[in-house]
């Protein structure tokens, strides 16, 4: 095989989610390897859009922002599968002229009836379909039927899998499936084959979901004297319960992801994780490393669990090892919360973010830290942490800081050095008080630094608005 061609081909039925996106990133990622040596190579993306009940261009526009978040770029315009009905048509009836279909007008109650007495009797049958094959009449008929693929009873069919190894099947367990309707619209099983044919897909990576599908597809390529593209099918993402990942596992849409601030890096670093190894000590691993190192052969063929926390762990990382805060501010300027912080005093929102990005999962957690420092109308809870002996403390500890003339964060931090070594009492029984003062949680920053975060007048202002409370 010279040039590498592969698609990535989503539904436009619902918003792109991670487990297309881990499709899609291995699509993209073996052929921008492939273009080191055959620079022919490319990647498509189809949108199969031939639901045109459910499929809907807000969809459409959710994977195509997906991918381009992310850096998963296809080469040429999007292939819309919705465009080529009638190329779908055209084959299945070139495969009945060449006897390599049939006509059927089996009913769906009589097709049922067979199917659940086969159940009752153990028969492992897929063709449920016996008599219109052989029907002459109904061969002749020119309406009222579907277009049914003719599939042998004996021997097996065998697909060689780059990740799953040989798999054999039966012939006589795969169903004569239906490749055109009675309305003359094409199955996903005829509209998938004849696109990749037309394409000239040679390499499908997708989801060992549609492991099965493979063989039912291959008949049309055999049917038609197509070549057999190369296949690798990937095994599935789970949650921690061992059950396919869903939404009761939590975000799996992409659109969630990015609107609670993950880093497209730590996405693709997850991800690519899953079932792969690139046989190094750090896990830390980015797009041009992925590229220069995968190897679909050595992709698990068992399922991988999504752990939230391991992504969160990779977030946190590129969170601190990004210098460009054009992102953070970006993030905040489309998020409402974090915009009118944002438009009241960004140095503040700034001075929030550095002092907490360590602890960060995600930017959105900005939201609740950032509510105190914040409040114009801020009032301290009550505690019994704060007794009087803090009052007494803290009524002259506010006369240092009025004192301060250069709001710096290590002045501020010597000052109260200072203030604790003359009154010789323990930090914890001043620092902690203090903290829950300004900004009513006895964990946090450190208090220089929640003082600087806040500023000399809201530092000032709040002690003071407690003394006059006692």
């Amino acid at each position: 095989m010279n040039s590498i061609i592969t698609r990535f081909a989503p539904s436009p039925t619902g918003n792109l989610h991670i487990g297309g996106v881990r499709t899609a990133l291995i699509n993209y990622v073996v052929t921008e390897n492939a273009k080191n040596k055959f620079p022919n190579s490319k990647f498509y993306l189809r949108i199969e859009d031939t639901d045109l009940k459910r499929s809907k261009n807000e969809f459409k526009n959710s994977i195509l922002n997906g991918l381009n978040w992310l850096n998963i770029n296809f080469d040429d315009e999007p292939y819309l599968q919705s465009k080529k009905i009638k190329r779908h048509q055209e084959i299945a009836f070139k495969l009945l002229e060449n006897n390599k279909a049939f006509k059927c007008i089996c009913s769906e109650e009589s097709l049922e009836n067979k199917r659940k007495k086969n159940l009752e009797n153990k028969i492992n049958d897929k063709k449920l379909c016996k008599t219109c094959e052989n029907d002459e009449k109904i061969q002749n008929s020119k309406e009222g039927f579907v277009i049914r693929i003719k599939i042998p009873n004996k021997g097996e069919t065998l697909i060689k899998d780059i990740i799953q190894g040989d798999v054999t099947v039966k012939n006589d367990e795969i169903d004569n499936f239906i490749l055109l309707r009675k309305d003359g619209s094409p199955t996903y099983m005829l509209s998938v084959v004849v696109d990749d044919h037309d394409l000239g897909i040679n390499l499908i990576i997708r989801g060992d979901d549609h492991l099965n599908n493979a063989f039912r597809q291959n008949f049309i390529y055999t049917n038609m004297n197509w070549l057999l593209p190369k296949y690798a099918h990937l095994p599935l993402i789970h949650g921690n319960d061992g059950k396919k990942l869903s939404k009761r596992h939590g975000a799996i849409d992409i659109n969630d992801f990015k609107e609670k601030g993950y880093l497209e890096e730590s996405i693709i670093n997850n991800l690519i994780l899953l079932g792969w190894s690139p046989d190094q000590k750090n896990e830390i691993i980015e797009l041009k490393e992925i590229i220069n190192k995968l190897e679909l052969k050595k992709i698990s063929k068992s399922s991988s669990i999504f752990n939230f926390d391991k992504l969160n762990f990779f977030n946190n990382y590129y969170i601190n090892n990004d210098n460009n805060y054009d992102r953070f501010y970006n993030y905040c300027k489309n998020n409402l919360t974090l915009k009118k912080f944002l438009e009241t005093d960004e140095k503040k929102l700034n001075r929030i973010f550095n002092f907490n990005k360590k602890e960060l999962n995600y930017f959105k957690n900005l939201e609740d830290i950032c509510i105190p420092y914040f409040d114009d109308d801020f009032l301290t809870n009550h505690s019994n942490l704060l007794d009087s002996n803090f009052d007494n403390l803290v009524s002259e500890f506010v006369s240092i800081l009025i004192d301060i003339n250069i709001w710096d964060k290590e002045l501020i931090s010597e000052k109260i050095k200072t203030f604790i070594n003359n009154k010789k009492v323990k930090f914890v029984l001043f620092g902690k008080p203090l903290r829950l003062l300004l900004i009513n949680s006895e964990n946090g920053p450190s208090i220089n630094d929640i003082l600087y975060i806040l500023g000399k007048k809201n530092s000032i202002q709040r002690i003071k608005n407690y003394i006059s409370k006692k």
